[in-house]
């Protein structure tokens, strides 16, 4: 069975990118197109990802959006035990000349052209690294001609695809180890991180982008535990999410409501920053302190990292 592998690479952070492969079909002899693909950088992508989350893999059934060049229908590629197939057959226009294509994952149905495409709802996530594929999203674009791959559209390399969302890890830990440090609740705010977007495919690469659509803004995603997740002494406990690449006026703010010693506490930053881009991880680690939350550390895994300094935090009691 051929199946489409992105083996993770540990190294001073969880996830610090994926090994590339591909997945292909075989070209035969009357011009028809064939397709590889493979993911740059990846992070996780929504696929099914291993506890650990050291490696993902495309399964069977996976679907790809795909665009010929100056036609707006998409035809759907699915994954199948032989590689990627077209729901449709498709062939070059000719053997000779460049053609520019474009695709994204995972495929949607009504797409109605490449500049409407529609993601996935972010206000819907629940904070798990496990479901975070289920949110992903993925586009791509190549120019190719028959002769450059052997008849294949080659969303490999510098043309593979990449993740259009902003991923962002925060892990909460405490200063004590054997205290019950229980969360009930946790916030992320920042105008239109969770808003519902489409993405379009524009004339040059340089015009891709989410845009907004109709639908309200969605500046806030609550996490509520009917069970309170308790602070592991060593791990701590750590939540996942997509947002949407944007850069804020005023400062995103994260907080969270929990119970220690009996005691019923809230605690908020407004420090985690104002730019979340693109195909970038977030990661920040936070300590639970008597005094109040330590910002301990960021940083951004993938293309760049940054560390910025420690940031104390008041703890409040609840009234």
């Amino acid at each position: 069975m051929n199946k489409f592998f992105l083996m993770g690479v540990c190294s001073l952070s969880l996830l610090a990118g994926c090994q590339q492969n591909e997945t292909e079909l075989e070209m035969g002899e009357t011009g028809k197109i064939a397709l590889r693909a493979s993911v740059a950088n990846s992070v996780a992508s929504r696929t099914v990802t291993d506890a650990g989350g050291l490696s993902t893999t495309f399964e069977e059934g996976d679907e790809i959006g795909f665009f010929i060049p100056g036609e707006e229908s998409q035809v759907k590629w699915s994954l199948t035990g032989d590689g990627w197939e077209s729901e449709v057959p498709l062939t070059w226009e000719n053997k000779v000349d460049e053609f520019e294509f474009c695709a994204y994952y995972p495929y949607s149905d009504g797409v109605t052209g490449r500049t409407s495409v529609p993601t996935p709802d972010l206000s819907r996530q629940n904070g798990r690294f496990s479901d975070i594929g289920l949110f992903d999203f993925l586009a791509a674009r190549c120019t190719s001609s028959y002769k450059t791959n052997s008849g294949a559209v080659s969303f490999t390399g510098d043309y593979a695809f990449k993740h259009v969302y902003s991923l962002l890890s925060i892990t909460i830990k405490k200063d004590k180890s054997g205290e019950e440090v229980n969360i009930s609740k946790a916030t992320m705010k920042g105008t239109g991180l969770f808003s519902q977007m489409e993405y379009q495919f524009g004339e040059t690469s340089a015009s891709d982008a989410l845009q907004p659509t109709d639908a309200p803004s969605v500046d806030e995603l609550s996490l509520s535990y009917e069970e309170p997740v308790a602070v592991a002494d060593e791990t701590g406990y750590s939540l996942t999410l997509l947002c949407n690449p944007v850069s804020l006026v005023e400062n995103s703010e994260f907080s969270i409501a929990y119970v220690r010693d009996g005691i019923s506490y809230t605690a908020t930053t407004d420090r985690l920053g104002k730019e979340f881009q693109a195909g970038t991880h977030n990661k920040f680690t936070l300590k639970l302190t008597k005094e109040g939350l330590v910002l301990v550390g960021q940083e951004i895994i993938g293309w760049n990292e940054e560390v910025i300094p420690d940031i104390a935090f008041e703890e409040t009691p609840v009234e």
